[in-house]
């Protein structure tokens, strides 16, 4: 069990959720770049132990149940705690937040069914992108500054960039949401209704 794809996940599943909240709510509202800059690398480093722990049980040969079972928890649990940190910030609108967290609850339902049934969902290209797309929203409003007090805010093509950024990233995020949770109940639908 104690494997290193196992404790990646481990990591990610207890420091993120209990480390990541506690410094975004207490760092972010002091508006400092350079600060969100490293809680924005910080955030990218959990994110990519989400990779590394698949890619070295894979590659090694260390692919466990118990590996199987954390991993899709701890990448719910790494989201939605920077979801609802953002949110407590004022860094992204709740409405967002309610799609991205309903859909994560929507996956691990419906893998926890298809698990009773027998079956498993395997992660699809489009829940590949949609993670991708996802953890770069997230870093990319960690990092923005807020809107007033920053002296490069004030720079108003500073601010449309950043702003162009978030918007773009957050339209692909949501789009991808939505169509790979589709696409995984259209997948399964007929595995586990028959």
């Amino acid at each position: 069990m104690f494997n290193l794809p196992n404790l990646l996940t481990l990591a990610r599943l207890v420091l993120a959720p209990l480390l990541l909240p506690f410094l975004l709510v207490y760092y972010l509202p002091q508006d400092n770049l350079a600060l969100n800059l490293g809680l924005s690398c910080l955030f990218i480093v959990f994110a990519l132990t989400d990779f590394f722990d698949g890619y070295l049980a894979r590659k090694y040969n260390l692919v466990s149940i118990t590996g199987k079972l954390l991993d899709p928890i701890a990448d719910k649990f790494l989201v939605a705690a920077v979801l609802i940190s953002l949110l407590a910030v004022h860094k992204i609108w709740f409405f967002w937040v309610l799609i991205l967290i309903c859909r994560e609850f929507f996956i691990m339902g419906l893998r926890l069914f298809a698990l009773e049934s027998g079956c498993e969902i395997i992660v699809s290209q489009w829940g590949k992108l949609k993670t991708f797309a996802q953890c770069a929203l997230l870093a990319v409003l960690i990092a923005k500054p807020l809107d007033s007090g920053n002296f490069l805010v004030k720079n108003n093509l500073v601010n449309f960039y950043w702003s162009t950024l978030e918007l773009v990233l957050l339209i692909i995020t949501i789009s991808l949401s939505i169509y790979s949770a589709y696409s995984y109940w259209c997948a399964s639908k007929n595995k586990l209704f028959k």
